[in-house]
């Protein structure tokens, strides 16, 4: 992005006080450099106030941006991914939160982060996501429907849900485990009587993934790994896919199962559904400063510190 001015969306998560501060100071500063600022805030079922009349986070809210930026946590920058892809905007995460496993900048780096996003001195990474499509029976969860439609990624047919990270299909009933059945391109795989199974993508294999037992990839690589959870007397190895390849979970058996979709609870599959997944024809541009490469991530997951949440006042004055 070269444009002299530049329009910048914040998704800011209002749960977090030093995100909103920080919403506030930033959109000051872009605002008195000649930029467009659209501040946009979770729905006060996420912990914060709604964004816009309707209370709704939809791709228009993001659509014509130049650069998009979550101030939150996982969770916040996860909200924002989905409606980052729909437009092709670059987009990367400031970290409030705990552990921020996708989540590049520090809160006192935004003002000098932003400074070189608006004028293109940034390297943007082309990440792989999920294409997850639902037959046979689902019964939708409370809350927002987060699917997308053909209409707002062309080429992607009816409706569908994007994942970032990894779709899970596991178990309803604490204590059983749900029968599940694989298949790879239209071929026979395993078969799990397991806690789940997750087809996570290489952004998210350092998170449920490798919790899981499954291997950490590259995050910019094209591929899928499919990693079951806690199977009981069945195959335990995880199995990596190309990225031209679609994966299969289908539900047998007469106990129900659920979808999660990068966190967060879709609904309840019923016996016989399945859950298609493949790799996306686009990706997700995510803006990268360089300094959270593979090597730096892994040591601080299985090394994990102290997590410093706090801001210090005036950080955009401090940076500039």
């Amino acid at each position: 992005m070269t444009s002299d001015v530049a329009t910048v969306a914040i998704l800011v998560n209002n749960g977090r006080p030093e995100a909103v501060a920080l919403a506030s100071e930033t959109s000051a500063w872009l605002t008195a450099e000649g930029h467009r600022v659209r501040v946009l805030r979770l729905p006060e079922t996420e912990g914060g106030a709604s964004a816009g009349a309707n209370g709704e986070l939809t791709p228009a809210t993001v659509a014509g941006a130049d650069v998009a930026v979550s101030l939150g946590g996982d969770g916040t920058f996860l909200r924002l991914a989905p409606l980052a892809y729909t437009s092709r905007t670059p987009v990367f995460g400031v970290n409030f939160g705990r552990v921020g496993h996708l989540l590049e900048v520090d809160p006192l780096r935004l003002s000098e982060v932003l400074r070189r996003a608006v004028t293109g001195n940034v390297e943007v990474e082309n990440r792989s996501v999920l294409a997850v499509t639902v037959s046979g029976g689902l019964a939708p969860a409370a809350g927002d429907d987060r699917s997308l439609r053909e209409a707002e990624v062309p080429g992607e047919g009816g409706r569908w849900w994007m994942a970032l990270n990894e779709v899970v299909v596991e178990k309803t009933v604490p204590g059983h485990m749900v029968h599940l059945t694989t298949t790879f391109d239209g071929e026979p795989g395993p078969t799990y009587r397991a806690d789940g199974v997750l087809v996570s993508t290489p952004t998210g294999s350092t998170g449920y993934n490798l919790s899981a037992g499954g291997p950490v990839m590259a995050p910019e690589m094209r591929s899928m790994i499919v990693t079951p959870v806690a199977p009981h007397f069945s195959i335990d190895r995880s199995v990596v896919l190309n990225a031209d390849r679609t994966v299969t979970i289908a539900v047998t058996a007469a106990r129900p199962a659920v979808m999660v979709v990068d966190g967060r609870e879709v609904g309840r599959l019923d016996p016989g559904a399945q859950v298609r997944c493949r790799i996306a024809p686009s990706a997700l541009r995510v803006i990268t400063v360089g300094d959270r490469r593979l090597g730096s991530v892994l040591r601080r997951i299985l090394s994990p510190g102290p997590v410093e949440t706090g801001l210090r006042t005036s950080t955009v004055r401090q940076q500039g």
